[in-house]
């Protein structure tokens, strides 16, 4: 006599808890990026912006880290519950965002603040990429 049972592999789901705590971190380690080029380093982080130019403050930075950290985990969660392949897709759509991303600091005004910009969406990528997946 065999016994049948019906197993379900449980796939492995990111917690809002988790998507809290890695856009936290995500907003943290771009302040202290940004302390580091700014405030260390006397960098001038301004960009191009249309005829003039932009200067980029602590609290776009800190803003801008929380919405794509919030946005990404929201798409996972909703991704790993209709996919059971949802995390290795989500990885590499990040990827290529944070890839797209590094157009935007090509607008840098000078080397140095080009460096500063492409330093913050490089550490907010890792953040979120690394964080998120661990969940």
């Amino acid at each position: 006599m065999t016994t049948m049972t019906n197993e379900t592999a449980q796939r492995s789901q990111v917690s809002w808890g988790r998507i809290v705590t890695v856009a936290a971190v995500a907003a943290s380690a771009a302040t202290a990026v940004w302390l580091l080029f700014t405030q260390v380093g006397g960098v001038d982080l301004e960009a191009k912006s249309g005829t003039g130019t932009q200067q980029i403050g602590i609290g776009p930075v800190i803003v801008s880290s929380l919405v794509v950290a919030m946005l990404g985990g929201a798409l996972l969660w909703w991704w790993q519950r209709r996919s059971e392949r949802a995390t290795r897709r989500w990885t590499m759509l990040a990827v290529g965002i944070a890839v797209i991303s590094l157009i935007t600091p090509t607008g840098a005004l000078t080397v140095a603040a080009g460096l500063g910009l492409v330093s913050l969406h490089v550490v907010v990528a890792v953040v979120v990429i690394v964080g998120l997946r661990r969940g």
